[in-house]
């Protein structure tokens, strides 16, 4: 597999790394909704959220609080947003990035998407079920 962010762990590809340890990297997005905008990602490759053993996530999400913390010293913002991906790109990775009130991202994703008609009672039994 041709995984790119694989390959930045490896070394094969240039990026701007802000955080390592022996579990995981940070890195500057290539991409960045904001500047600041991190990527902290698992070195072993993984594709979702929910196929990390659980010591993994313990390990990733501890990673990504030092990366958020760095991003609130560094530029003040009102707001340290996080997403867990794996989709876009298909190898696991915890989005890191400041926010502002009234921002692009701020009311992410409510604030862009219409507003879905929703049946919570069968939602809720759904999901209780699963």
């Amino acid at each position: 597999m041709d995984c790119v962010l694989c390959r930045i762990v490896k070394g094969e590809i240039p990026s701007y790394t802000i955080y390592e340890d022996d579990f995981c990297i940070g890195i500057l997005d290539i991409s960045p909704c904001a500047p600041g905008h991190c990527l902290v990602v698992p070195r072993d490759h993984v594709e979702k959220f929910y196929d990390l053993p659980d010591s993994g996530i313990t390990k990733l999400f501890v990673a990504a609080k030092k990366v958020a913390r760095k991003i609130r010293k560094a530029y003040s913002p009102d707001h340290v947003c996080i997403f867990a991906r794996g989709g876009r790109l298909p190898h696991l990775h915890v989005a890191v990035f400041p926010s502002s009130e009234g921002d692009g991202v701020s009311g992410f994703p409510q604030s862009n998407y219409p507003r879905p008609t929703v049946d919570f009672a069968a939602s809720a039994d759904l999901l209780r079920n699963a």
